[in-house]
């Protein structure tokens, strides 16, 4: 089943389709005025939307958290570093996007078809979502 899900020669334009629905999801939320601008406590420097954040900034381990269990509801943390250092922050509910516990299902069931950590899968989505952003 790996071999339908990620081809092992894939070509570098190539997206996971389930990755591609969330990813251009979160396009849609790109300005939420409840996610930005967001601004860097430690250099002052403004991130207006999403796409500018992912593409201006580093991400951070994995940089997604699923903290549902935690929060007692869908609830994910996005940690990204600023381009001083500075680790930064964005909390995505199902408030500003109601799709979040899809996509940790998605993640989930990705992980377990691949036979992979689920932290591995994680890391393919960001570096997709990453590149997506980036060519846009």
């Amino acid at each position: 089943m790996q071999d339908q899900i990620i081809p092992p020669d894939r070509p570098s334009n190539w997206y996971n389709p389930r990755f591609m629905e969330f990813i251009k999801l979160f396009g849609l939320i790109d300005a939420n005025p409840k996610l930005f601008p967001k601004g860097c406590r430690a250099c002052g420097k403004i991130y207006a939307s999403l796409s500018e954040y992912i593409i201006l900034t580093l991400p951070k381990g994995q940089s997604l958290d699923d903290g549902e269990q935690v929060m007692g509801r869908q609830w994910t943390m996005m940690y990204r570093h600023c381009t001083c250092g500075n680790t930064l922050v964005v909390t995505f509910t199902d408030e500003t996007f109601p799709m979040i516990g899809k996509l940790w299902s998605m993640l989930r069931t990705e992980a377990q078809e691949r036979g992979t950590p689920l932290k591995e899968v994680v890391l393919d989505f960001v570096k997709q979502w990453e590149k997506y952003a980036m060519s846009r």
